[in-house]
């Protein structure tokens, strides 16, 4: 077996291996019920799909302007799509999106607080003139 056939072989097993895994995600966005699990879905496959498809591209082409290229892209995407989807859903369920049922809900406490806090404090005048 030759290195040609090796390197195309791994890198039609990675795109593979990341287009089920994005096709994984689909599944989930369609099917789970509220938007917590859909973003769960979204978030973890979705991630996990791109950087294998990434890498599968990347094995593929095999240079390393490509190479260079893809793991930028790769580490933006493991760092800012999991804060994304963070940030989407501390939102949502500061609008008051619920998941149907909820068995710990310790974030809601500390939310109650703040608001109780921010409500209380006192105003700032405007000074005009000085």
């Amino acid at each position: 077996m030759n290195l040609y056939l090796l390197q195309h072989i791994v890198a039609y097993g990675l795109i593979s291996l990341g287009s089920f895994f994005c096709l994984t995600a689909v599944v989930g966005i369609l099917r789970f019920p509220d938007v917590f699990t859909r973003f769960h879905a979204g978030t973890k496959c979705t991630t996990a799909g791109a950087v294998l498809l990434l890498t599968g591209v990347a094995v593929y082409c095999w240079t390393w302007p490509v190479t260079a290229k893809l793991v930028l892209i790769i580490l933006f995407m493991l760092m800012t799509n999991p804060i994304s989807t963070h940030s989407i859903a501390r939102a949502a369920y500061r609008q008051g999106i619920a998941a149907p049922v909820v068995t710990v809900d310790q974030y809601k406490e500390d939310l109650e607080q703040t608001r109780e806090l921010s409500h209380q404090a006192p105003k700032v005048q405007d000074r005009q003139g000085s």
